[in-house]
């Protein structure tokens, strides 16, 4: 599952109708497969939303930061795997923001909730259907 997340090309498969296009921006194979400072490029046809990797320890953290001037400053995101006794992983993606608009916050807030639960949501069931066909 964190391979899923970490991989920029695999996002159309798995994050679901926001997400139609997505890769590196600057399209070379990562050194040592180091991914930490590569630039992701996620969104639609027409826009694209730079994403810069912060940390990438594999395979229980996943952070990035939004490159791009959004309705809200600094936004930065951590995607938390946590292996279970069951043999399951829980998943925690969050993500902190400083408003740029003074009470638009719990705005932003509700979207990203929704949203952010989506692609956790999509990126979990993507990693079982992967593994189901390996079966």
């Amino acid at each position: 599952m964190f391979d899923l997340l970490r991989d920029a090309e695999s996002w159309t498969e798995w994050a679901g109708s926001p997400i139609t296009h997505a890769g590196w921006r600057d399209e070379a194979p990562a050194v040592g497969d180091d991914v930490v400072g590569r630039v992701r490029l996620v969104g639609s046809r027409r826009s694209r939303t730079p994403e810069q990797v912060t940390i990438d320890d594999r395979p229980h953290v996943h952070g990035y930061r939004v490159l791009t001037r959004w309705p809200v400053r600094d936004y930065r995101s951590r995607v938390e795997f946590t292996p279970r006794n069951d043999g399951t992983t829980t998943v925690r993606w969050s993500g902190d923001f400083v408003e740029r608009i003074p009470g638009t916050g719990w705005l932003w807030k509700r979207f990203l909730l929704r949203f952010l639960g989506g692609l956790a949501d999509n990126l979990i069931r993507e990693a079982q259907r992967r593994a189901a066909a390996h079966d």
